[in-house]
């Protein structure tokens, strides 16, 4: 901002500039804008794993040995006491989640400064939050805040106790992360809260076998949990091996909730809503306990579940994350068979029909068909897809689809603007206007260019590119390339932006083929080094980390 007032006043000097920005302080800040989006955690590892790509070497310093405060947000997520409300009809829903502060410092602190704890800590912190409010059927993540996850259109599901299973296959995935990494450093310090200390004890001591009942057990602990961190917080620390059982208890619980999801119907839904089928009022001395919006609250002693039709986020995530390359063309046959796939223009759509549902899950409801979020071709989410899709293996099928799904390969014509350049949404055959059918529209951001991304890393350099092996960093390319991407038997791709990676592929065979593997590499830096197979270790794997060579031609060769 001061640059463009000096440059708008005719002041700016970069020399002057530079000594500004040599002197300022960077703060951190952050504000709470609207409800608790359940999602929201889900892309944080994400980003360690592909940190860990590069540097597998650091883990133990990644997880251990940094330092992260905690945001204090101004808006607390009330109990259930006081949001589970009876409507005139009748009918129990879950209003007013959230309920604002006054005076309260941005950052978690005490007497002697910041609170801070390591990235494992904060990572396990953020796992016992998640895994509190594992809902009534212990399969997925409610909506208790205000917010769904990504689909903001989805706006009704948390007044109607919805969960995901979305949420829940990436909260696994965290925990298997966290698993590992304990069984890799035992030893190691976890620093952590004190107030998590009995909220793990807590966790471990819930042996309940009626999901209501463990439901009801998880969410007290959770919220006297959420009620100590309103007292002055401190830090205590323990070995890594430490919070080994309960995160094992965890990762049981979680691979029994998906396994649960799974048994839902041939595609396994990402939406679950409650019904509350038994409940009784709070009353206190004066009558009726009143809640939000003036409506008396009740305890909810059963519910009923019923998922919603299928949405493509829970194949999506699930395929990206977990399972085998068997189950996943088995997930991958019946996505194909089901309302997701729009069998005319040959692409992905978010859901199911919506049309039997009642306007209450949404605004998504009030959307017409194959438009915004409703049954469209969304990319960010079709996208997720087909990188699930190519993480699970399905070589063949990913190359198959995205001559119809990704936008670089669709006709201008029909697309209604440039293939390179991207959209929001695509409409499906499912909206009602034949004109618009396959034509891309811009609605917002989404996340579909980091899946792209992610797709391209795969594709071209493989998922790992660098490992630890007898202690001895080592870097390996294993790219799944389909033949058609050749030219004359030959591709190139930049690494790092400035080493030239050759890929020499005669043969004719897609890089997938077992058939096919790397004969030998040649590295050239300063000097060239020819590497028999395809594995580089030791000091040059450091040199190409550190980008100090120029290129690597790869030579593949058949078995």
């Amino acid at each position: 901002m001061l640059a463009t007032l000096l440059d708008r006043e005719g002041a700016f000097d970069e020399a002057f500039m530079k000594r500004i920005l040599a002197s300022s302080v960077v703060t951190v800040e952050a504000n709470h804008g609207e409800g608790y989006w359940e999602d929201h955690f889900t892309y944080l590892y994400d980003l360690i794993d592909a940190y860990l790509s590069i540097y597998p070497d650091r883990l133990c310093e990644l997880m251990f040995e940094g330092s992260y405060p905690f945001f204090v947000s101004p808006v607390d997520v009330v109990s259930r006491r006081m949001k589970y409300v009876l409507r005139e009809d009748g009918e129990v829903r879950q209003y007013g989640a959230l309920k604002s502060r006054e005076n309260h410092e941005k950052w978690l602190s005490n007497d002697e400064g910041l609170v801070e704890v390591n990235l494992f800590g904060k990572l396990l912190i953020l796992v016992l939050n998640k895994y509190g409010h594992l809902d009534p059927a212990g399969i997925g993540l409610s909506y208790e805040a205000n917010k769904p996850g990504w689909n903001d259109a989805m706006n009704g599901l948390p007044g109607l106790f919805g969960s995901g299973v979305s949420e829940t296959i990436e909260l696994r995935r965290i925990v298997t992360f966290l698993i590992s990494v304990v069984e890799r450093h035992p030893e190691e310090n976890v620093r952590l809260l004190e107030s998590v200390v009995p909220l793990m004890a807590r966790y471990g001591k819930i042996d309940e076998k009626d999901p209501m009942k463990a439901w009801d057990l998880r969410m007290t602990a959770l919220e006297n949990y959420r009620e100590s961190l309103k007292s002055t917080q401190h830090v205590t620390s323990c070995k890594a091996k430490d919070v080994l059982a309960v995160l094992k208890a965890i990762d049981d619980k979680l691979e029994e909730a998906i396994a649960s999801a799974k048994g839902l119907g041939e595609v396994m839904p990402t939406y679950l809503i409650f019904k509350a089928v038994s409940h009784r009022p709070i009353l206190d001395e004066n009558g009726p306990v009143i809640g939000n919006y003036g409506l008396p609250v009740v305890k909810v002693e059963a519910f009923e579940m019923e998922p919603l039709p299928a949405f493509l986020e829970a194949p999506a995530r699930y395929l990206k994350g977990f399972g085998t390359k068997e189950e996943g063309e088995s997930i991958y046959r019946h996505v194909r068979k089901s309302g997701l796939y729009d069998q005319k223009l040959k692409f992905y759509q978010t859901s199911e029909s919506l049309s039997d549902w009642s306007h209450e899950i949404g605004r998504i409801r009030a959307f017409t068909p194959g438009w915004l979020e409703r049954e469209s071709n969304f990319l960010h989410m079709t996208y997720k897809y087909l990188l699930g899709v190519l993480k699970a293996g399905l070589y063949d099928a990913f190359y198959e689809e995205i001559e119809t799904n990704l936008t670089c390969f669709m006709d201008p014509l029909r697309y209604g603007r440039s293939p390179l350049e991207n959209c929001s949404f695509l409409a499906t055959s499912s909206n009602p206007d034949p004109k618009k059918h396959g034509q891309g529209f811009v609605s917002r951001l989404t996340g579909s260019t980091a899946e792209v991304l992610s797709m391209w890393r795969y594709m071209f350099l493989g998922d790992r590119l660098f490992s630890v092996v007898d202690d001895e960093l080592s870097f390996s390319l294993s790219p799944k390339l389909s033949k058609r991407f050749f030219k004359d038997g030959i591709v190139t791709v930049k690494l790092f932006k400035t080493i030239d990676v050759t890929y020499h592929n005669p043969t004719g065979l897609d890089t997938y083929d077992p058939r096919l593997s790397v004969d030998h590499m040649v590295v050239t830096g300063e000097i060239e080094h020819a590497i028999a197979g395809g594995v580089v270790k030791g000091k040059l794997a450091h040199a190409i980390r550190d980008k100090n060579v120029k290129k690597i031609n790869v030579y593949f060769k058949t078995a």
